[in-house]
């Protein structure tokens, strides 16, 4: 398995904070600047999840218990089960960055001009 520390670490710290709002949704409810942002967070979430679940299927000799290691035939499937995820992740990316931006871009365009 390949995985590296600084992947694992913002998996949990994702992990902790999805836990968070999960569990605490009336308050941030009543945040309504925070309630755009939360779509994103769950995109990154899902980018960041598919990049650890990239790590597993290497095709390794030793037994796991994830399915696409399981026989020889699922381990060269793991390559397309790998490419698939790393597909998912950049398109989780693009989406987090187009929503933002739309956040953004309606939050500092400039208010229609009165005429008085």
């Amino acid at each position: 398995m390949k995985f590296q520390f600084g992947e694992i670490l913002t998996l949990g710290i994702c992990a902790v904070t999805a836990a968070y709002l999960l569990t605490n949704r009336q308050p941030i409810r009543a945040l309504r600047g925070l309630r755009p942002f939360v779509v994103p967070f769950f995109l990154l979430a899902i980018a960041w999840t598919a990049t650890v679940l990239e790590g597993i299927p290497s095709g390794a000799s030793t037994p796991t218990i994830i399915f696409w290691e399981q026989s020889p035939s699922a381990a060269r499937a793991g390559g397309i089960v790998s490419e698939l995820l790393n597909l998912l992740e950049h398109l989780c990316y693009m989406a987090a960055g187009l929503w933002l931006l739309v956040i953004l871009w309606r939050a500092f365009r400039s208010p229609p001009e009165t005429v008085s």
